[in-house]
């Protein structure tokens, strides 16, 4: 989570890596989705947020967490690790 809330701390104030590995949880709990569809999410917590910096924010969560073994990502398509 270092990583993650660097990240986040570099560009917005609204928005936490517990929220963000939140957010990521609950789309997992519903099946596979994408990056794209996380984005709005980080946005709403945080409306100052532009795409580019939603996207970061998720790309460190979600290279967190495909490190600890808790997703996999195969193309666009991010899937529970099990």
């Amino acid at each position: 989570m270092p990583v993650v809330q660097y990240v986040i701390d570099s560009i917005c104030a609204s928005v936490t890596g517990e929220c963000t590995y939140k957010m990521i949880e609950g789309l997992l709990s519903q099946g596979s989705f994408t990056v794209a569809e996380i984005l709005p999410l980080i946005q709403s917590k945080d409306r100052s947020l532009d795409q580019a910096s939603a996207r970061m924010i998720a790309n460190a969560a979600l290279d967190d967490m495909a490190q600890q073994g808790v997703i996999r990502v195969e193309g666009d398509n991010i899937l529970p690790a099990n």
